[in-house]
Parts: C-alpha cells; structure tokens; sequence
C-alpha cells in the first residue's frame, strides 16, 4: 500500500541547506588522496556520473595503471548479478585481491564501493567477501540503497519507492518477487538480517536518521559514526541529496579521523561521496554522429514490468517490419542458430536502409526449475543478443541497450569493450558511454538503460530523441 509522502515530510524537519555539502565533499574527497573503486554488480551504476572510467577487467596490471595515474575514482563492471552465488563470491575474492596487490605495488590507497540495485536485488555478500579479502574486518558497513534518480528513498529505516506523491515499500513491488533475488522486508534492518541467513541480527544495526542528519551539527554526526563500533553495519536514511550529501560529509570526515568504512550503496552514494559537480542532461547535438546516416539500434532485454510497459509505448515509434521480436522458446531450443540468422538478416538490412529497428525477447517469462536453471536459461537468452552485436555489419547510429545485464553482454561480448568512458546522461539515470578504440564500432554511442528506471515513456522518449 502506497503512503502519502506528505505523511512523512510532516513530521520530519526541513532539510539542512546551510552549506554546499557536494563542494565540501569535494575537497574533503580529495585530501583522503585515495582512489575510490566503485565494484559494481551491473553496468547501470554509472548513472549518476560523467567522465569517469568503466572498466571491464581486474587485472593487477590494470589496477597498477589506474593507481599510478592516480585515478581518483574508476568503476569496475562484474556484472554478478547475472552470476551464482559461488561465481559472484569467487570473482569478488579475486578482485580484491588483485585491488590489494596493485595497492601495495604502487603504494596507493583506496575506498571500496560495492554497488547494487536500489531495488535491493542483488547478492549482498559480496561486500563481505570484499571486506575479509582486504583485510577490513575493522570497518563498518555503511548501506546505503537510496538512488533519487529512480525515486528510491529510505526513510525510517524503510526503503521505498517514490512516484506521484506517494511512497511504496519495496517489498510491496514487483522487484521484490525477483525469482532470483526476491525479498520478503523493506525495513533494511530486517532485510540484512534476511539477505544474511539470520548472521546479522536486526537489532544489532546502527541506524543514521533523516532528523539527526537534518537536525544533528557535523561534529556530532561524524562523532555518532566514529562511535559504532568495529564490524557493524549502519544504514543511512536520506529522502533527496540534501540528506545524503550532508550524511556524506561526516562519512568523509570520519574517514579522513582514521574510522575504516565500507559502502555497498546504490548509484546516488558515488556522486555525493566523490563531491562531483552536478551536471545537466546531455544533449543530443553534442553527442550523435550527423556523419553516420545507418538507423538506430535498441535492444530490449530486461523483462521487469516497467520494462514491457515502455517497450510497448516504443513500439509505436517503429514501422512493423523494424520490429524483431526474439523468441525465447526458439532461443533455447535446438534450432536457435539458424533463427538468429535469419533475424540478423533483417536487422542489417534495415540499418543500412537507415531505418531505427527495435529487437526484444519475448515477454513471456520462461523459467527452470531452480535458481541455478533461471540464470542458465538467462545466459542462453543473452548469448543470443550478443551473437546478433557481434555479426551486425552495419554501425548503428547508436545503440540502446534495455536491462542491466543485457547492456553489459552486449558491450563486454557483443562489442568487445575493454575500457569506456561514461558521458553524462541522457536522461534522469540512464547513463550514455563512448566505446573505446578496442571495440567492434569505436566511438559507438551507447546507451544503457536500466530495466527498473523512468515512467512508461521514457523509452520511447529518448528515441524520439536520437532520431
């Protein structure tokens, strides 16, 4: 059941607008002289951010050059959400690892994001395994959900999502029914307790309140942090970058007392802790090749509600023989690769002719038995759409990828992305990256679309847009 927004705001007092936190951040940020390494389950956390690096690959090479250039923040894309359990802990072991390695060859420190879904979808023991691997077990675990971009807030220790005035627990979305990572609580204390199996008790959970935030001086606000003890978790309530930048300054400043601090957040945290200077949309002149008279490609993959509700509204956009719908069923079956040819045929045809053409899977959800058979099947849906970047002929004009872990096959394996760089975005967390000289099509304007962000017209406004 929904609840009046109104409702809360009343009873809370108004926001602390004294100083510019963001700023503060900034310089407070840059004194740690640390480089700040947002791990990120999906390609999607980028969408609060611009001109920022996106990498593909942990080697310790890799991480030796970014610590030598003194990066100050870099995302690394692992898209474990689409993983099991033992893939995502095995890949997050070695990750920090590696971090750890390439930190004491060059001498460089470093802060660790773990970033997920502000739907709360996600293994959330990767910040543990990352936690123990560094040798943190002194830190405290700061989670942190909230993503205003998308209208996901905590208040209360409540996470919820916002949308026409009103405030929705998570548990009562269709988020929270994932067949992979379902959930039962919104009250975040509750679901750690239930994310961790019962290890983590609820009531064991620190708690930073949007009254202390609002009301509290940093002083006390860092003093608070400082004073919880080693090895717990605190939850950071906030209802807009008001809250969260100023509960990110006493972060910052406990930080910089010698308090050890681990984030697993969403993407609104990584902006507000780096103290990066909010940037306006990007616009189209500034970013679309004229050069490149091919259509536009969108790939749909993601089959959340939300999603199949814009797909909809977009395809009123598309003449009918530029609509390619990808059948599951045949996907999965033993006839997939002749099928996906045949599709391939069209899709080059049309992009020549300079004609947009929209690709999605069919929206009936097809499941296994088991977790493990649900991903299997996933990994066979997405192999598909890679196999289709991988064969295009033509450069798109651009190419919109729909879904978390569709839009990091489609770059890692469909273009061949091994570094990129985040622009901006398009529009309100829907971040738009250049392919980097190593792809497929370099310079490639690609979008990535989260499957839980913007309202039924998003979709079909942002290729009304590119067109």
């Amino acid at each position: 059941m929904s609840i009046l927004e109104e409702n809360i705001i009343r009873l809370l007092p108004t926001e602390d607008k004294s100083l510019d936190y963001r700023a503060t951040n900034n310089s407070l940020f840059t004194s740690l002289d640390k480089t700040c390494i947002v791990i990120d389950d999906d390609p999607t956390g980028n969408q609060t951010v611009y001109d920022i690096p996106l990498l593909t690959n942990w080697e310790i090479q890799t991480l030796v050059d970014e610590f030598k250039k003194r990066t100050p923040t870099f995302f690394l894309l692992t898209n474990s959400r689409s993983l099991s359990a033992s893939q995502s802990k095995a890949i997050y072991a070695q990750i920090a690892q590696n971090i750890l390695a390439a930190s004491k060859l060059v001498d460089r420190d470093f802060t660790l994001i773990s970033r997920s879904d502000s739907t709360l979808r996600g293994h959330f023991f990767e910040i543990e395994t990352l936690q123990l691997e560094v040798g943190e077990n002194d830190a405290v675990t700061m989670v942190i959900p909230v993503m205003f971009e998308g209208g996901r807030v905590t208040v209360n220790d409540n996470h919820y999502i916002q949308r026409e005035g009103g405030l929705t627990p998570v548990n009562e979305t269709p988020f929270s029914q994932d067949h992979t990572f379902g959930y039962k609580h919104a009250n975040l204390k509750k679901w750690i307790e239930e994310k961790t199996h019962g290890k983590i008790k609820a009531n064991s959970i620190y708690a930073i309140s949007i009254h202390d935030i609002r009301t509290k001086n940093l002083n006390d606000l860092v003093e608070d942090i400082i004073t919880i003890p080693s090895g717990a978790h605190c939850i950071i309530n906030a209802l807009n970058y008001y809250d969260l930048d100023k509960a990110t300054c006493a972060l910052l400043q406990a930080q910089s007392q010698g308090k050890s601090l681990i984030y697993r957040t969403s993407s609104s945290f990584v902006p507000s802790y780096i103290g990066l200077k909010p940037k306006g949309l990007l616009k189209v002149d500034d970013i679309v090749d004229t050069n490149n008279k091919r259509g536009g490609l969108t790939i749909v993959g993601s089959y959340v509600p939300k999603s199949s509700s814009q797909l909809h509204k977009a395809l009123t956009h598309y003449a009918t023989d530029t609509i390619v719908e990808v059948d599951v069923s045949k996907v999965i079956g033993n006839e997939s690769r002749a099928y996906l040819i045949a599709l391939l045929k069209v899709i080059d045809n049309k992009l020549e002719n300079g004609q947009d053409v929209i690709v999605f899977t069919s929206r009936k959800l097809v499941t296994g038995k088991d977790t493990g058979s649900n991903i299997n099947i996933a990994k066979q849906v997405s192999n598909a759409l890679v196999y289709l970047v991988q064969n295009l002929k033509e450069k798109p004009k651009y190419l919109l990828a729909k879904g978390g872990i569709t839009s990091n096959d489609l770059a890692l394996h469909g273009l061949g992305m091994k570094q990129s760089k985040v622009l901006g975005q398009i529009e309100a967390g829907i971040p738009v990256w250049e392919m980097g000289s190593e792809t497929k099509f370099p310079k490639l304007l690609y979008i990535v679309f989260p499957g839980n962000v913007g309202d039924e017209h998003t979709l079909l406004k942002i290729i009304t847009k590119l067109n």
